[in-house]
């Protein structure tokens, strides 16, 4: 593959998989704020926003530092999904 190609395609994996991860993580880290520490609704969604950038800046670094990039899309797709598939679990606030 060529590199410039190679480059763009983790790029891509880097942006728009940090953004869901970190995107569902917020609902996941809201919801365990609140139940797990009794934290208030707007503590908690704060405190979720913030620990779901360091998860976005965690996987846009990683992304670039595996060797294998089908291997890392495809870790990255299936842990989206799952997460999708457990979001009837949570409850809403």
């Amino acid at each position: 593959m060529k590199k410039y190609v190679e480059i763009w395609l983790r790029s891509i994996a880097a942006i728009v998989g940090g953004y869901a991860v970190s995107a569902l993580s917020t609902f996941y880290l809201t919801y365990c704020f609140v139940t797990g520490f009794s934290l208030s609704k707007g503590v908690a969604v704060l405190s979720a926003c913030m620990l779901s950038y360091f998860l976005f800046f965690a996987i846009f670094i990683i992304s670039f530092a595996v060797a294998n990039i089908r291997a890392w899309s495809l870790m990255l797709f299936f842990s989206i999904v799952l997460c999708f598939l457990g979001l009837p679990y949570v409850s809403t606030l």
